[in-house]
């Protein structure tokens, strides 16, 4: 998607030296663009997908190491007039156009350095016009606070930006910016993310910023394409029913924005026994999706089995340019594969002594 970066400047009674705070924090997030940019995928599953948008949800479990997969696949039928349709002799046809995106996120915390590391690979083929690929290392800090952990977390990464110069069809064959498009070569950036995150036993929330130096491009056209900072605020809760089958309800919500527009999913999962897990979520102003997953090996004894966790989801559009009768999106399908191989072992108690004094050193 394409979209042009507008800047609001907005006035604020506060005392100058908070004002000069504020201000620095303005100029150091909110950096100006004039060019066309592209926005990060997005997913229906994003619970599941947290160090995504913020790095200092890595490593929420400890002794664990952590793989998450998500495959997400749209297609769009794209109105498209041909030369008997314009004389009045034919009818409009319509193009399908695919998207799909491929994230795959593996972290770990590790006790000896108090953190957690993760690497992150993204294949984002933008509705068959661009093909992006994200690569990303990050660190997060972790700090123990009233019985749940901060999060603070840095990504580091590269993104590699393409165009699919075959499928721009202009209505106008002097159309600049589609001409720029199918023109550019292959562009790399470099660039940043940072974000806090606080996880307590039974809720979660954290706000992170991705993009954060807008790309430092390393190679390719200059300002061409700029990718715009995106502001993520996502929050969770775990709502206990007490019935004699252990039941949960997990609202979930994530608020987007690249200081220009905004959007919001709204999600909620009912879980069972912490083996099943089923919902709805609602992306405003696109779509509403309904979602099922499965932890099938949960209450088996072998521990290399059950840490894992697949998971489906089916976007229908809501949006009137996301469907219609005739043409638009027929929906996304979203498929999620987690696996959580806990590495750590108790050593056994050995030798003489005192119970007491074994206990007391736990």
């Amino acid at each position: 998607m394409l979209l042009q970066k507008k800047v609001i400047f907005v006035r604020t009674k506060i005392k100058w030296l908070m004002r000069k705070k504020y201000c620095f924090i303005f100029l150091f997030i909110f950096p100006f663009y004039t060019l066309f940019a592209q926005e990060d995928p997005r997913v229906t599953l994003f619970p599941w997908l947290q160090p995504f948008y913020n790095p200092a949800a890595m490593g929420e479990k400890d002794n664990h190491i952590n793989f998450t997969g998500i495959f997400r696949q749209h297609a769009f039928l794209m109105e498209v007039q041909n030369d008997e349709a314009s004389s009045g002799t034919g009818s409009d046809v319509f193009d399908k156009v695919n998207g799909e995106q491929f994230l795959l996120n593996m972290d770990s915390y590790i006790k000896a350095i108090r953190g957690a590391v993760g690497i992150m690979f993204v294949s984002d083929k933008n509705a068959g016009s661009f093909d992006n690929i994200h690569l990303r290392f990050g660190y997060a800090t972790k700090i123990r606070i009233q019985g749940g952990k901060l999060g603070i977390g840095l990504h580091l990464g590269f993104l590699n930006m393409k165009t699919s110069k075959t499928n721009f069809k202009p209505n106008q064959e002097s159309d600049p910016t589609v001409d720029g498009l199918k023109q550019a070569e292959s562009l790399l950036d470099f660039d940043m993310s940072f974000g806090v995150h606080y996880r307590a036993p039974t809720w979660h929330a954290g706000i992170s910023c991705t993009q954060l130096l807008g790309g430092v491009r390393i190679s390719g056209e200059e300002n061409f394409l700029n990718v715009p900072q995106q502001l993520y605020i996502t929050g969770g809760y775990i709502w206990d029913l007490r019935t004699p089958t252990y039941w949960t309800i997990e609202p979930n919500v994530i608020i987007r924005s690249n200081f220009s527009t905004w959007t919001m999913d709204i999600m909620a999962a009912a879980r069972y026994n912490g083996i099943l897990w089923f919902g709805l979520s609602y992306q405003l102003d696109w779509a509403v999706a309904a979602f099922f997953g499965t932890v099938p090996f949960h209450n088996k004894g072998d521990s290399y089995l059950k840490g894992l966790e697949i998971g489906v989801s089916y976007s229908f559009p809501t949006a009137k340019f996301g469907y219609k009768a005739n043409g638009g999106s027929k929906g996304d399908f979203e498929i999620l594969i987690r696996y959580g191989l806990n590495f750590y072992r108790e050593k056994p108690l050995t030798g003489y002594g005192s119970s007491r004094h074994l206990y007391k050193n736990q």
